[in-house]
């Protein structure tokens, strides 16, 4: 049997209308009040249980502070979701002090083992419009193919999803059979690994994704830092000059030569901790 009223005696702490139907009704115009009072209700009951099964005394600042506490961890995790869906980089979280000094960190692309080829993709965004990058270069650092896509208005990290799915339709489509993949989006490569679930929106793609590396004899997937993305980056970009697809021949473009020839020279890059 529930003590209700030892229940009624707790809500009289945090309530003071009789009405909690018409508390609640306002509280829908003021999402952040909600869930504030929503994670308030956990607490009470938590407390209200404690009290009950473990014969804890009543305590309404412990039942605030747990509210509160948990309030504020699941606006942190909402934040480094939308982080990861989004691909922006996080800064601070409900901090106001700098973050601390890292050191720089020295990156360059490296070529594929021998007999393996490796596939670079990335997505890019601005304002309305996204488009894709893939490009797969052999062992020895030679452009086997470089292509970009048009994708209209979509979201970020659905474009970072298409560029790979893209590359592995390449990659197949030229018969290779042990392939190495890069990109610079957390997100995409660690749903495609399980390590995080996967979101909704791109569920189906991942599960896609997932199917076309069941067709190579042997693939690996990583991440890797932007700066050594640079090719498939500068790719991705030139997909909002055009309509549909395109490929890019680096005998006509000299920019996509030489993010060619820095990366067969193992030209290393900074990347400035923050």
């Amino acid at each position: 049997m529930w003590d209700l009223q030892l229940t009624k005696h707790w809500l009289d702490y945090f309530i003071t209308s009789h009405d909690l139907l018409d508390n609640l009704t306002l509280l829908r115009k003021y999402p952040s009040a909600l869930c504030k009072f929503t994670f308030l209700i956990w607490s009470l009951w938590k407390e209200r249980n404690d009290c009950t099964f473990n014969n804890a005394s009543f305590n309404p600042f412990r039942v605030f502070h747990k509210a509160n506490s948990a309030y504020r961890e699941g606006q942190t995790r909402l934040q480094l979701d939308y982080h990861q869906l989004t691909g922006t980089p996080i800064t601070t979280l409900n901090s106001t002090s700098p973050p601390p000094h890292s050191p720089p960190i020295m990156v360059r692309w490296y070529p594929p083992p021998l007999g393996t080829f490796k596939l670079n993709f990335d997505g890019s965004s601005k304002s309305s419009s996204t488009a894709t990058g893939i490009i797969i270069r052999n062992s020895e650092g030679i452009l086997i193919s470089a292509c970009t896509f048009y994708l209209g208005q979509t979201q970020a990290f659905m474009a970072e999803a298409i560029a790979l799915h893209k590359g592995l339709q390449e990659a197949r489509r030229l018969q290779i059979d042990h392939l190495l993949i890069e990109g610079d989006n957390l997100l995409i490569i660690n749903a495609v690994k399980g390590v995080w679930s996967t979101p909704w929106k791109i569920n189906n793609i991942i599960t896609d994704i997932k199917h076309l590396l069941n067709l190579f004899t042997t693939w690996d997937i990583k991440h890797i830092f932007r700066e050594a993305n640079s090719a498939a980056d500068w790719i991705a970009n030139a997909g909002h000059l055009i309509v549909g697809n395109m490929y890019i021949d680096p005998t006509n473009s000299q920019r996509l030569a030489t993010f060619l020839c820095n990366d067969y020279s193992g030209v290393t890059l900074v990347r400035r901790g923050s």
